[in-house]
This record gives structure tokens, C-alpha cells and sequence, in this order.
């Protein structure tokens, strides 16, 4: 729907201007930026917290969403990707869409990528009870020893992304459908503490709907003097039974979302509703 809106005819010289689909084409702007809005004020009431050290510590959100995006083909749209961590690799994200069908509520999916603990409150109550992630960090197989550089390195990262693919099965009947990569990382990161030489947060996506989260990262293992390696960490943004594949071999399958869902889970899909109250 956004790309739709964005889109320009060639031909667009040669035809006359229609004054009543300007108008709708620009009533719909206004409608999504409102949306968005809402969607803003949602996110504002989320508060999240990792566990370092045994203390809780409230976790800065990036600020604007990482992703906009809309799929046609399962009835959802306005949908937006966050993410929390202003530095270094972002400890959750958080997918938040409607379905055409209602209006009166948003569908969120949140996934702790953190390699740790987290929880959230929203609106000052507990919302998101603590969690430990299942995100694990593993060495890309066969992966070149990341440079010394980091215009070298960036160039790693961009070619071990490419071989990654995926797939899931999901309604109806099951089907499989082939995910498609995002060519650009849709977040950059290093933290030097954490021994994060290159960092970058990809999406295996439903045409542009997020499904699969990966992780890539030049990293230092240790403080030994062990060299650096490329690894990588999934996490998922979907309730499909999931599957990644590195240069053609699977490295990651996980079961459909309702069997590991929860409020108290990694991840956790469901609703906040949105329909005044009477």
C-alpha cells in the first residue's frame, strides 16, 4: 500500500490531473500518518527493562520505527517495526500491525534478542513478564575471518547475508512460502565493550512483512586473544513454522508461535484493543 502511494507513472506527463483521486490519494496520507501516530503513542506507553548484574535497567528505544510496511496477501497493513537498544545490537523488537478486517485493535509480535532477560511494563503495569531469550549467537560456518577494516568488513557482512535464506509454513493448508531477504539491513550497530566489531539486523520477510530476524556480527569470543569471528542469531517476528538456511543448509527451524508464545515467553504475540470504551 505505502509503495503504492509513492509510486509515479512514466506516462504521468501525458495524462491529465484528476482532481477527485489527488484528493483521495492525499486523504489517504493523512490517514496513515494518523495511524502512525497512534501507533507512536503505543509504543510511548512501553517501558522495557534488561537484568544486567542483577539489577533492572530501563533500555532507550531507537527512536522511530526501523521498518513501515504493509501484506496485502494476509490482510494486514499499517504495520511498523521498533526496536529498543541505542547502542550495540538491539535487545527486542516489537512488530505492530492491524488487520484490514479491524480497526479497533493493534496485533503486536515481540521478540527478546538480548541473549539475556527482559521484561515491560505498559502504561506503568506489568506487561511483559521476565523472560531469558533463545537468541544464540553461533558461528557462520565455513565464514572468512572478519578484516582488519571497516570498509572490509562491511563488505563481509553484506555477502555472508546473501546466503542466507528461508521459508515457513503457514495458512492455508499449511503452504510454503519462500521468504525473501531484505537487501539492506535495517539497522547498523558496534559496541566495543561487548566486543562487536560490525553488527547489522536483517529481515526475512513476506513480501515486506517481517518473519525472520538475523543477526550478524564480527565479534571478538574473548579476552584470550582468540581471533575474531562472524556469527550469527535468529529471532522471530511471526507465528509461521519457521526455517533458515545458510549457503543452502538449514541452521534454524522453529514451531508454529502458538506453541512457544507467551506473555512470560521470548516471544510473544497479541493484541492490545483500541475500541473506546463504553
Amino acid at each position: 500500500m505505502i509503495a503504492a502511494m509513492l509510486f509515479v507513472s512514466s506516462s504521468g506527463a501525458l495524462q491529465q490531473p484528476d482532481p477527485k483521486k489527488d484528493k483521495d490519494e492525499k486523504a489517504l496520507t493523512k490517514e496513515d500518518e494518523r495511524y502512525r501516530r497512534e501507533a507512536e503513542q503505543l509504543m510511548d506507553g512501553i517501558d522495557l527493562e534488561v537484568l544486567v548484574a542483577e539489577k533492572w535497567i530501563k533500555v532507550k528505544r531507537i527512536e522511530k520505527p526501523i521498518l513501515y510496511y504493509g501484506d496485502a496477501t494476509r490482510e494486514n497493513d499499517r504495520g511498523s517495526l521498533w526496536a529498543w537498544g541505542d547502542k550495540g545490537r538491539p535487545v527486542a523488537t516489537l512488530e505492530l500491525y492491524q488487520n484490514t478486517a479491524n480497526r479497533t485493535q493493534w496485533a503486536y509480535a515481540v521478540c527478546n534478542l538480548s541473549g539475556g532477560k527482559l521484561r515491560a511494563k505498559r502504561n506503568g503495569e506489568s506487561w511483559w513478564e521476565p523472560n531469558d531469550s533463545t537468541t544464540e549467537l553461533k558461528d557462520i560456518p565455513d565464514a572468512p575471518a572478519p578484516a582488519a577494516d571497516g570498509p572490509q568488513r562491511q563488505r563481509q557482512l553484506k555477502q555472508l547475508a546473501q546466503k542466507f535464506t528461508g521459508h515457513e509454513f503457514w495458512d492455508p493448508n499449511n503452504s510454503r512460502f519462500e521468504l525473501r531477504r531484505l537487501e539492506r539491513p535495517l539497522h547498523t550497530y558496534k559496541e566495543d565493550d561487548r566486543g562487536i566489531q560490525e553488527g547489522a539486523l536483517y529481515i526475512l520477510a513476506n513480501g515486506t512483512n517481517p518473519e525472520l530476524i538475523v543477526l550478524i556480527e564480527a565479534r571478538t569470543k574473548s579476552k584470550d586473544g582468540a581471533k575474531p569471528t562472524w556469527q550469527y542469531g535468529v529471532g522471530r517476528s511471526a507465528h509461521a513454522e519457521l526455517h533458515l538456511e545458510y549457503d543452502g543448509k538449514e541452521v534454524f527451524e522453529a514451531p508454529r508461535g502458538y506453541r512457544v508464545s507467551g506473555e512470560n515467553k521470548p516471544y510473544w504475540l497479541g493484541t492490545i484493543n483500541t475500541a473506546p470504551k463504553k
